[in-house]
């Protein structure tokens, strides 16, 4: 096996070898020299195996960056052609079809959930709290709980939508529908020659030669080991499967600049934030995450599998995209780009200050304190965030740079507190993660703020149950477990089942045997749902993200 150390020599004379792809490195723009120095040395403060990336600008891919490997054993380094599980970046490609559908009058993305064939595989009808869960709240991620009410991102579930292209396509075979509706509506169309609707269940098939070895690290050896999981993934989902490239996602980007495959307003329909019930504004839209970027209209998606991950950026009207594939799960996982921030990423923050808004410099973690704040603060400020999660993520999993994500939050608490006098659902993570009681002051604001919201997200309140409890607040602490354990219809969310399993045990201790039971009744009930159609466990798998 090959060590950390001399894996990342090797990677980096693997780097050097294809910093020039596509031309010599000197004639670059300055932007793309200094965007391909941040990239790279995310990936190596990462530890990511192998990386790609690409710049996408009015339909021509202007910049192409590789790093380290796509096979360690075989000393292959990534490059430009190189095939990549996506993971949740289907998505897209599943909510842009259903729009396809809707503006030729065949369906309405108001029609039930339940109208159309139910899939089998994990997903029994009493996972829908309601029967009114429409195609538009599977799209927004709103299914859970109360219809419309409550954005929760929760990757699988998407493939609740999937009768919708068995019924529109007639194709009742073993969940076949999707994937020959994504090749006929969206691959073949765009000639995407590299794009796969499922690893290759044939032995022979040539893009096999070509698709990335994916890792997952072995923390106790401080290794990263190969995943096999992936090729038992053959079949494609509207959460999650699909395989594809650089320049496959950067024609299929294009011509969504282009309405190729949307009209203008198919397209903005699809990406306008989703107003729940009650009037809030997500962070998603239908298949999409949708933000203001200082200014600017930005749409996007991630991908986050067992051992791969995936990021696309679009700027509409800048007709300027972002792609980045890893064989590795940290370019997504360190960044928990499921709240809906993508300034939370340290790759996302790159192409923004080098590329959308042409910021000059790097970061320095060594004299960030004394640096001298140019330009706009806010972006500056969110750069610094996006560190501390890296910082607190490699701390976590590899035990280096121990204690700056706490530093960053320590200037940021000096010149920055309005950051936390918001409801930034990452920041209240974050400080939920590093528990330092100096730091009460700021998370009791940011809890209040996310508070007053009235936005319900399982993993944030599970969060401040655990700030409470390890800050010595055993009162709080319960309290926002029963805002968990009492919630209905979000059974299948890991921090609900937690919480009953928690004041079950509680009770049952204090001679309350009664409530003991219900809550551990009640997460006896929510594993079922979650332990369903074992035959499946690949498939299922192959959805999660």
């Amino acid at each position: 096996m090959t060590t950390r150390r001399k894996f990342m020599k090797q990677a980096g004379l693997a780097t050097a070898g294809l910093v020039a792809f596509g031309g010599r490195a000197a004639a670059e723009d300055q932007k793309y020299k200094e965007l391909r120095v941040a990239i790279s040395s995310h990936t190596r403060f990462l530890k990511i195996p192998g990386l790609a990336a690409a710049v996408v600008a009015d339909g021509k891919v202007t910049f192409v960056q590789t790093e380290g490997f796509a096979d360690i054993a075989q000393k292959i380094p990534v490059r430009r052609d190189h095939i990549f599980p996506v993971a949740s970046l289907t998505k897209t490609f599943a909510a842009v079809t259903l729009l396809q559908y809707q503006q030729e009058g065949k369906l309405s993305l108001d029609d039930y959930v339940l109208d159309y064939p139910f899939l089998s595989v994990g997903l029994s009808p009493d996972r829908l709290p309601s029967p009114n869960v429409k195609l538009k709240h599977v799209l927004s991620h709103t299914s859970e709980g109360e219809p419309g009410a409550n954005y929760m991102y929760n990757g699988g579930r998407y493939s609740f939508v999937y009768g919708a292209f068995e019924k529109m396509s007639g194709n009742t075979k073993h969940y076949e529908a999707f994937g020959e509706e994504v090749r006929k509506r969206i691959i073949q169309p765009l000639n995407l020659k590299d794009t796969l609707t499922g690893y290759p269940a044939d032995k022979a098939h040539p893009a096999l030669l070509r698709i990335v070895t994916t890792y997952k690290l072995n923390q106790q050896k401080q290794l990263s080991e190969p995943e096999n999981g992936l090729a038992g993934q053959t079949t494609l989902y509207p959460s999650a499967g699909l395989l594809t490239t650089l320049d496959d996602l950067a024609a299929y980007s294009h011509a969504l600049d282009q309405h190729t495959l949307l009209t203008a307003e198919s397209y903005r329909q699809m990406t306008a934030p989703f107003v729940t019930n009650n009037g809030r504004s997500d962070p998603y839209g239908l298949g999409w995450a949708t933000q203001q970027v200082d200014g600017k209209q930005v749409h996007w998606h991630y991908g986050y599998g067992d051992s791969y991950a995936a990021l696309l950026i679009r700027v509409p009207q800048d007709k300027l995209s972002f792609i980045l594939l890893s064989n590795a799960v940290p370019a997504s996982e360190a960044f928990i780009l499921g709240y809906g921030n993508v300034l939370n990423s340290v790759f996302a923050q790159a192409f923004f200050k080098h590329v959308v808004f042409k910021r000059s410099g790097q970061f320095s973690y060594e004299n960030m304190t004394g640096k001298k704040i140019t330009g706009n603060d806010a972006l500056f400020f969110d750069e610094l965030f996006s560190q501390a999660l890296m910082r607190h993520y490699t701390e976590r999993k590899y035990q280096e740079h121990t204690g700056e994500a706490t530093q960053l939050l320590n200037y940021l608490v000096v010149n920055d507190p309005a950051r936390f006098q918001k409801p930034d659902v990452s920041l209240i993570y974050l400080m939920a993660l590093i528990a330092n009681p100096k730091f009460s002051v700021q998370m009791e604001k940011a809890i209040k703020a996310y508070d007053a919201t009235g936005w319900f997200h399982p993993d944030i309140h599970e969060k401040i149950a655990v700030w409470y409890e390890s800050t010595g607040q055993p009162g709080q602490s319960r309290e926002w477990y029963h805002r968990l354990a009492d919630s209905q219809g979000y059974g299948e969310q890991a921090g609900v089942r937690h919480a009953c399993h928690l004041l079950g045990n509680y009770y049952l201790k204090n001679r309350d045997k009664e409530k003991g039971r219900i809550y551990l009744w009640r997460e006896a009930l929510y594993n079922c749902h979650m332990t369903a159609d074992k035959e499946t466990d690949n498939q299922v798998a192959a959805m999660k993200i």
